[in-house]
């Protein structure tokens, strides 16, 4: 009867329940056909539980790299391609590169998926991961989120104790330690040894990467200084201004072995590609520079992966069209996408749309401008080979807000007996007394002088009536003053963040206070201080008050409210 029950067990597909009652059955009669039964049984449970184990993981994009399958499963497409990328670096040997995907496509999970499933395979012990201070919060938070088993651990703080104990602990039993670019130059001795002896890291990661862009800095210099096998370079930025910028990454996350020295560098590649696109460049040259261009592309190709926006949208696109997914008035083939390539479908972005706003200079403003550039002074500066970097500041100044000028620059501007603006405060003094400078005057009076101020102020009311919330940023923080004062008497409920706010944890409140509460309707934001790193996607206008000298500045900038996801 046991045997029989055994059978109708298995018909049912409960093996467990089959080999409980074949055992039972062998304990009543042994015999050598039931014995050779129950082992095969066992055998097939076993392999069952095996394959149920392997389910748990999976092959990212057939890199060879396993990732637990909770994590993947919440991977974008183009993400699993990043992290398989990452994982292609380890595997061919190569040793490092730079992922430089555009901002906001989630360069952070990407990493943390990579060492997730590096650290579950046992490739990978120690990593250090360095980034500005202002970012410490969010990548610590993300891998609590998404790698919550991971040794993660902090040196930043003031107690030196704590950092060093972090360090130890890492160091002695494995993990991520994650740090600072400040940190890192004042201590790299400490990070770069263990009990006496220099320490090499598994992985160097840095976020922000093109700190490094200028390699005689002593950021970059202490960079350098770090033992490691594997460099990975994180920027959504990773040429700002000039080719040379390229080869400094390259040459950290390489080790120079990529793109050879500067001077040879700038010889076959960058004076080649740069001269190509000069106006008077003759066929010939043009010729040269698009063949080397394609050259230093063919070379970094393996080393290096951006994907921008346009991208992601535009694959999104083309994966539905070829999925076979019609309009719905013409229904096509729905064809189920292999599991792979499945998982959740990237977001839609709505188009950002850049408007460039001419606007007129205030009568005041004018007045000065004349004066300015009508002194000996600048008459001279363009006749000399002299930078002009200092009057050029000045101007910029001037077109913000002439209140910007400081009274020294009035001075040397022998402008001071026009009455009007003697007032002005200098900046050298503390900011009470740059605030007191401004306190006495009417905003009326304020706004009147300054044609950019005219035009803001129109736009905020119109922008608030329509239910956007706004980012605003400006270098200066004397214009956050007068905006701040102003935007609070006409009932504007205001947020603001800039270098004067120094603890991490006040930052971080202020940033979500923002993001939850949409009685805010403004947040006023300095340009060094709130373009990096930092999310606002409860914001859906930015404002560039003054533009960067570097274009690359102001895309970080706008990239705080411009993120998928």
């Amino acid at each position: 009867r046991l045997i029989q029950d055994g059978k109708d067990a298995g018909r049912q597909g409960d093996a467990h329940r089959m080999l409980t009652l074949f055992k039972l059955a062998f304990d009543i009669r042994q015999s050598p056909k039931l014995e050779a039964k129950i082992k095969k049984i066992e055998e097939l449970i076993s392999q069952e539980e095996e394959e149920e184990e392997d389910d748990e993981f999976i092959n990212v994009n057939g890199s060879g790299l396993m990732l637990f399958k909770d994590l993947h499963e919440k991977l974008y497409q183009y993400q699993r391609e990043g992290v398989a990328f990452l994982y292609s670096l380890h595997r061919d040997g190569l040793k490092g590169g730079i992922l430089a995907d555009d901002m906001g496509l989630g360069k952070t999970i990407q990493v943390i998926s990579f060492l997730s499933g590096m650290y579950d395979s046992e490739l990978v012990q120690h990593t250090l991961l360095i980034m500005p201070t202002s970012l410490i919060t969010n990548w610590t938070k993300e891998f609590a989120k998404w790698t919550p088993g991971m040794r993660v651990k902090e040196f930043h703080g003031t107690s030196k104790g704590e950092r060093s104990r972090n360090l130890e602990k890492v160091q002695r039993r494995g993990g991520v330690i994650i740090t600072t670019y400040t940190m890192l130059m004042n201590n790299w001795q400490q990070l770069a040894s263990y009990n006496g002896k220099e320490f090499t890291w598994d992985y160097v990661i840095l976020d922000e990467a093109h700190k490094i862009k200028t390699t005689s800095t002593k950021t970059a210099k202490s960079v350098y200084a770090i033992p490691s096998r594997h460099r990975v370079l994180l920027t959504g930025t990773p040429v700002q201004n000039n080719l040379k910028e390229m080869w400094a990454l390259f040459d950290f996350a390489c080790r120079g072995t990529l793109l050879g020295t500067a001077k040879t560098f700038k010889a076959e590649y960058e004076n080649p590609i740069t001269r190509a696109r000069e106006k008077d460049a003759t066929p010939g040259e043009k010729v040269l520079g698009s063949r080397m261009s394609e050259a230093l592309m063919a070379i970094i190709k393996p080393h290096f992966l951006r994907r921008t926006k346009a991208d992601i949208q535009r694959s999104k696109a083309d994966g539905a069209h070829l999925r076979g997914e019609e309009s719905p008035d013409n229904r096509g083939p729905q064809v189920p996408e292999p599991r792979q390539t499945s998982g959740p479908a990237a977001p839609t972005l709505k188009r950002k749309n850049d408007l460039i706003i001419w606007t007129y200079l205030s009568c005041a403003q004018e007045d000065i401008y004349r004066q300015f550039i009508s002194l000996e002074h600048i008459k001279e500066l363009l006749l000399t080979s002299r930078s002009p970097l200092a009057e050029l500041v000045i101007l910029k100044k001037l077109c913000d807000h002439p209140r910007l000028l400081s009274a020294a620059a009035i001075a040397k501007l022998g402008l001071q007996e026009d009455g009007e603006e003697a007032a002005v405060p200098s900046d050298t003094e503390a900011d009470e007394a740059a605030i007191q400078g401004i306190s006495n005057i009417p905003d009326d009076t304020l706004i009147s002088e300054s044609g950019k101020l005219v035009f803001l102020f129109a736009l905020l009311e119109r922008l608030r009536e329509e239910g956007h919330r706004t980012l605003v940023f400006s270098h200066y923080r004397k214009v956050l003053d007068i905006l701040e004062r102003i935007l609070g008497n006409r009932g504007f409920k205001v947020m603001r963040l800039d270098g004067t706010v120094k603890q991490i944890s006040e930052r971080e409140r202020r940033i979500s206070v923002f993001q939850m509460d949409s009685s805010y309707s403004v947040f006023l934001l300095t340009t060094q201080v709130g373009g990096v790193g930092i999310t606002l996607t409860a914001a859906s206008r930015v404002v560039i008050y003054d533009p960067s000298w570097n274009p690359a500045t102001d895309a970080q900038a706008v990239d705080r409210a411009y993120r998928i996801g």
